[in-house]
Order: C-alpha cells, then sequence, then structure tokens
C-alpha cells in the first residue's frame, strides 16, 4: 500500500489566506461540515487538520457565483 502524499497539505492559516477570512472560520466550517479537511489526529484537547490544496478550489469553484447576464441588459434589475 502506498501511503504517499501526492501533494503537500495546507494548514487553516493558508486555506484563510486563500479565501480571504480568518483562521477561525476555517475551522468553523469544517467542524459544521461545510469544508473539506484532513483530521490527522485526534486528541482530548487538540485535532490537528490539514488542507488538500485540490478540495479547496473545488470548494471554491462549486460555489462560485456566475451572474446572470440577461439582467444587466434590464433596467427593472438594477
Amino acid at each position: 500500500m502506498d501511503t504517499k502524499v501526492e501533494e503537500p497539505l495546507l494548514t487553516a492559516q493558508e486555506v484563510a489566506e486563500m479565501l480571504a477570512v480568518r483562521p477561525s472560520t476555517v475551522y468553523d466550517a469544517v467542524y459544521r461540515g461545510v469544508l473539506p479537511a484532513v483530521r490527522l489526529w485526534e486528541g482530548r484537547r487538540r485535532t490537528l487538520i490539514r488542507f488538500r490544496r485540490t478540495d479547496i478550489e473545488k470548494f471554491i469553484r462549486e460555489r462560485a457565483v456566475v451572474p446572470d447576464h440577461r439582467c444587466q441588459m434590464e433596467e427593472r434589475c438594477r
């Protein structure tokens, strides 16, 4: 079994910088089940969490807001 990690894992700080939020917001999203994470270690007091860049990029792509171009032409949408 190959256990080599194919991509370096990111810290909550690095993910926070990618998302332009605070690290506490990243942790909150993980605990609510919104943001995918890798739990490396769960102890009584601390849980070591890291993130795959590909998971975070997918998270961003799936939540991208695409503007409705039809609305730009209509006066009532402004």
